[in-house]
């Protein structure tokens, strides 16, 4: 180690028995460790990392170090009194603890999304729950027994993955890890409660310094209740935070630059669910080729033809599934999955919003309406206001169809989830731009100028 490196480690060291916080949980071990999974793509989940958690580890002892494997897919979050480990289920190495966990503690497909959280026996989703519970749970440990890493099949070994992260003296199994990774003369290397296995990884990648956290999401887990004051805190003006001796180490003030930029790619995307992912492709080709249908309905002599009772009866269902959608997608609560896809994956993705503030399933709720408005105006009037509404019935599922082409392809391709819901969405607006193409045709030749 050297001088500069000695230098920096005392001083960081000697301002951290002055506040009085990080030290004697060092000595002790983390009081509670926990695992959040999450996806790079989610909005909820950055919420919850860079806002929620900053706030949270200042409470309970101050700035936390980030350390990571070599692929980004597992961050250790720790300042000797909380330790959460952050699992990036986009990526190969994660998706696999989320599944263990998700099989482990029987999670129902209506809680199944990310963020989730495990901390003990308590499962918190969303970033309204985690950081409303944990404060309560972390209170409880720190008046009674501490609270060790989930039993979740991978966890162990995971945790190996992860060279310079900071360790407990009071955790077993210091052997083998101090022998995987021996530590300098003058820097003592503490144990690891969970690091059971001896697999290591050989490039030990920088270790980061990680910001305050700041508050939870939605739903109700096992455990206290979602009432809990400490939720209401507002995340403090973060600070520079001193580094272990890796000279590749930064100081940061967000855990938010330690999220993958990088994203998986467009195969391990569709893996992750493929038979949702293949119904999303079928659809898609539904749409594809139901415009190009359109195209060439269009190049063709107009045939007679009107609505019929379908259009409203498809509406009213697009209406039902929209008006679901926005209610999930504005209130960030978990959607009623059927048995294949990933609602909430779909849900809590940065596409749910379209310029990050308008629920997507409000404009295809206010499109239906649109659609049922111009159908009446078809059958009480049989002039040019009829025929102009029958066009713009055209207009509007053409425009939807489009919209919902888009929308599906990036639930296979870019999210790597399906939603079944999206999907109905997709192929009702098809179906009525089928049903309004003819008579729209005939009502343009009438009405177009000469």
């Amino acid at each position: 180690m050297t001088d500069l490196g000695r230098f920096s480690r005392s001083f960081v060291l000697s301002l951290t028995l002055v506040a009085g916080t990080v030290a004697p949980a060092l000595a002790q071990g983390p009081v509670v460790q926990a695992v959040l999974f999450y996806s790079p793509t989610c909005p909820h989940c950055h919420r919850v990392i860079n806002e929620h958690l900053p706030v949270i580890f200042q409470r309970y002892g101050g700035d936390p170090i980030v350390t990571f494997d070599a692929n980004r897919a597992l961050h250790d979050v720790s300042n000797g009194q909380l330790e959460i480990l952050l699992v990036d289920i986009s990526k190969m190495e994660g998706y696999p603890l989320y599944a263990a966990s998700t099989q482990k503690y029987r999670i129902p497909r209506e809680r199944q999304g990310v963020p989730r959280m495990i901390v003990g026996d308590n499962v918190l989703v969303g970033s309204i729950e985690i950081p409303t519970l944990l404060p309560r749970l972390i209170d409880r440990a720190l008046a009674g027994e501490s609270i060790g890493w989930p039993e979740i099949d991978g966890l162990p070994r995971a945790l190996t993955l992860i060279p310079g992260r900071p360790l407990a003296d009071s955790e077993p199994g210091t052997d083998t890890l101090a022998a995987a990774e021996p530590a300098e003369e003058d820097e003592p290397v503490a144990e690891n409660r969970a690091a059971t296995e001896t697999e290591t990884t050989p490039a030990e990648p920088a270790a980061v310094p990680a910001a305050p956290v700041a508050e939870p999401t939605t739903e109700t887990a096992p455990g206290p209740s979602a009432t809990d004051s400490d939720a209401s805190a507002v995340a403090p003006a973060a600070e520079e935070i001193a580094t272990p001796d890796d000279p590749s180490a930064a100081a940061v003030d967000s855990v938010a630059p330690i999220l993958p930029a990088s994203r998986p790619s467009v195969l391990e995307l569709y893996r992750r669910d493929p038979v949702g992912n293949s119904m999303s492709v079928l659809v898609l080709i539904y749409m594809i080729v139901s415009l190009a249908a359109l195209a060439v309905i269009s190049r063709q002599p107009p045939v007679p033809g009107r609505f019929n009772i379908a259009v409203p009866v498809i509406a009213v269902i697009g209406i039902a599934v929209a008006a679901y959608l926005t209610y999930v997608e504005s209130t960030g609560a978990a959607a009623v999955c059927g048995p294949v896809g990933d609602c909430n994956t779909v849900q809590q993705s940065e596409y749910a919003l379209l310029f990050g503030v308008l629920p997507v399933g409000a404009v295809g709720l206010a499109g239906y309406v649109a659609i049922i408005g111009a159908w009446i105006v078809t059958r009480i009037d049989s002039g040019p206001a009829a025929d102009w509404a029958k066009i713009a019935i055209l207009v509007m599922t053409v425009f939807g169809t489009l919209f919902s082409v888009y929308l599906t392809f990036l639930e296979p391709f870019v999210i790597g989830a399906t939603c079944a819901w999206c999907l109905t969405s997709a192929v009702a607006i098809t179906l009525l731009m089928l049903l309004s193409a003819r008579p729209a045709l005939e009502s343009w030749v009438r009405v177009r100028p000469r």
